[in-house]
């Protein structure tokens, strides 16, 4: 067989791989005779397949009528009539099959190893030109950097800072370069009557923001103008929060739930760069570039200090003198031997439970968000996993050299970033180990404070009991005192009116008496201008002096 003749190799890599073809069933229960047929069939096959230059299946069928023609000469059948069966079989055949699987697998070993060294040259090729590619890529990426590398000149904060100044905004704005969003955290009706003259400057209401929200939660509490904007998040280079005066991100407060939000609660959108506050908020911005806002004529709402200098205007404060000192109650003192009840220590506990009570549902609410994320990154992994396969299965059937450095580098830049998701998948699984250790720590101190509480709890309740009831009981006494000493002086007060009110007749009435009679005086000391012989029938009329009030009616 000349070389040209030969087929590639295709059933395996080596000799090897081979010998695992040729193995036979149970042949125990087949009778001789049939054996000699299916092994004449197999040498027959051989030399055909070594005929079509197929060294690998003549290598296989010669292995197999061998191995068959070695279970015959151990048959009972064969022993009794050897000179039948060797007849059927072919007295040169055996030693022809020997000699011609000797003579393929010395070729078909040569043929493998010289394939196997052709392979490695062939890999060193593509790894040099998956080499030079990456490195035109890196050169291009440089490029490309040192292209963009302007951008500190559009007026971009350093990375440490979390505002952003009015005129950085506005150049910003201006050159249009950038892919800027505006996020107005200020109230819904604010918004409509004047914000920022820019396409992707959508409402996010105050009252929408609040610890614990993600952000998908987020965006159903939207207003629906906003939302197609919102949706386009992950696109924007920059994001940009304002309310009215805000000149830093104070936690607690809306802008700092908001960015929250945007960087911890979001988990399958990587940002550009942390969003920025406006410095000044939208009351700076409508005081410098009024032209772009939809209505310059908006009015900020007043200040808070103001509100409460007009607040603390309207308080009548108390004269302290006018008031009457209150006796400090009395502080009962334990005797000895008697157990000490503090009832402050309830609220310090209660709170040490409400705080610890918000620290293991935080713990809980991290656990749940890595639990997602790696979900997520086990997914993509999956993913990636069955492109390598693809990619993998395509070069190998691939025949041409370039397509081949193609597939290699597409299967390089695959398990690279198989690497990735195994290393980010690692990181969750520690960070949630970590989680789950300080949960049980949490647990675990819980559990000690409560039995703790318990077994003090139940020594200090009876005496609490009593105590709070001697307590009532004091508190009633010195209720009653106090009201009876009230009543008291009440009906001190009382009589010391009606004493000066007979006082004040009594002056009045010895006034009245030393009055002249041309000028009669009323008894709330009003005078009549009139005398007597004024009217013409004042000769009829009897005034009584004792009876000011009643006035001068004409017969």
């Amino acid at each position: 067989m000349t070389e040209t003749r030969r087929m590639q190799l295709h059933l395996g890599k080596c000799i090897e791989d081979l010998d695992k073809m040729y193995n036979l069933p149970d042949l125990k229960s087949k009778r001789a005779t049939l054996l000699c047929k299916t092994a004449q069939k197999l040498f027959e096959s051989a030399e055909e397949a070594y005929k079509n230059g197929d060294e690998e299946y003549s290598y296989v069928y010669y292995m197999k009528y061998l191995r068959i023609i070695a279970f015959i000469t151990k048959d009972k059948e064969y022993q009794k009539d050897k000179t039948y069966f060797n007849n059927m079989l072919g007295s040169k055949n055996p030693n022809k099959a020997i000699d011609a699987a000797e003579k393929l697998k010395n070729s078909l070993i040569e043929r493998y190893e010289k394939e196997r060294k052709a392979q490695r040259l062939n890999d060193i090729k593509e790894n040099e030109l998956i080499k030079q590619k990456i490195e035109e890529n890196r050169k291009k990426a440089m490029e490309s950097m040192a292209v963009v590398e302007p951008a500190p000149t559009m007026g971009l904060p350093s990375l440490d800072e979390v505002t952003i100044r009015s005129e950085q905004l506005y150049t910003i704005l201006k050159n249009g370069k950038l892919k800027v969003m505006i996020l107005d955290a200020r109230p819904g009706k604010d918004y409509i009557e004047s914000h920022i003259n820019h396409h992707a400057c959508i409402s996010v209401p105050e009252d929408c923001i609040s610890p614990g929200k993600s952000a998908n939660t987020l965006e159903q509490s939207l207003p629906t103008a906003s939302r197609p904007i919102w949706a386009e998040r992950a696109t924007m280079e920059l994001i940009i929060m304002l309310d009215w005066s805000s000149t830093t991100v104070i936690p607690g407060k809306p802008l700092h739930l908001l960015k929250t939000i945007l960087l911890k609660w979001d988990v399958k959108v990587q940002y550009a760069r942390a969003p920025l506050a406006l410095w000044g908020g939208f009351e700076e911005w409508l005081l410098k570039y009024p032209a772009l806002t939809t209505n310059p004529r908006a009015a900020p709402p007043p200040q808070q200090h103001h509100l409460l200098d007009d607040m603390l205007g309207d308080i009548d404060y108390p004269n302290w003198s006018d008031l009457n000192p209150v006796t400090p109650p009395s502080i009962t003192r334990p005797k000895l031997g008697e157990p000490v009840v503090d009832r402050s220590s309830k609220a310090a506990a209660v709170q040490m439970y409400e705080e610890r009570a918000r620290n293991m549902q935080m713990i809980l609410d991290q656990q749940e968000r890595i639990a997602d994320t790696s979900l997520t990154l086990e997914m993509q992994r999956i993913e990636a996993e069955q492109d390598w396969e693809k990619i993998h299965i395509q070069k190998e059937n691939a025949q041409q050299d370039e397509l081949r450095a193609v597939y290699k580098l597409r299967e390089q830049e695959i398990i690279s970033q198989l690497m990735q998701l195994e290393n980010k998948q690692y990181d969750m699984e520690q960070e949630n180990q970590s989680l789950r250790e300080q949960l049980e720590e949490y647990q675990r101190r819980e559990r000690e404070e409560a039995a703790r509480l318990a077994s003090t709890l139940a020594q200090d309740q009876l005496q609490a009991e009593v105590n709070e009831q001697a307590a009532a009981a004091r508190d009633l006494q010195a209720k009653r005192a106090r009201i009876a000493a009230v009543q008291s002086q009440r009906d001190q007060l009382d009589r010391r009116r009606e004493q000066l009110e007979i006082e004040r007749k009594r002056k009045l009435a010895e006034a009245r008496d030393k009055r002249k009679p041309s000028h009669d005086q009323d008894e709330d000391g009003d005078t009549y201008m009139m005398s007597p012989g004024d009217s013409p029938g004042a000769a009829a009329l009897s005034r009584s002096h004792s009876s000011p009030n009643i006035p001068k009616v004409p017969v």
